[in-house]
């Protein structure tokens, strides 16, 4: 048997809980602005290109619903 000690759970240290989380919600939200940044000159074409796809749905389902009644 070894007497190697395992890692202590990371939710005994809050501590350290508190201080990953941050850093992760900070990375995220530095990762979400840059993203924004880089993507805002073709957003609206993203948004259109959503909403087109969205009602091209909305048509094949409401005529495949049509249909099916018969």
């Amino acid at each position: 048997m070894s007497d190697e000690k395992k890692d202590p759970s990371p939710m005994k240290n809050p501590i350290a809980w508190v201080f990953r989380a941050s850093v992760l919600l900070l990375g995220a939200v530095i990762a979400l602005n840059v993203a924004i940044a880089y993507l805002q000159p073709i957003l609206p074409w993203i948004i259109g290109g959503i909403a087109l796809a969205g009602m091209g749905w909305l048509v094949v389902a409401i005529i495949r619903w049509r249909r099916s009644r018969w």
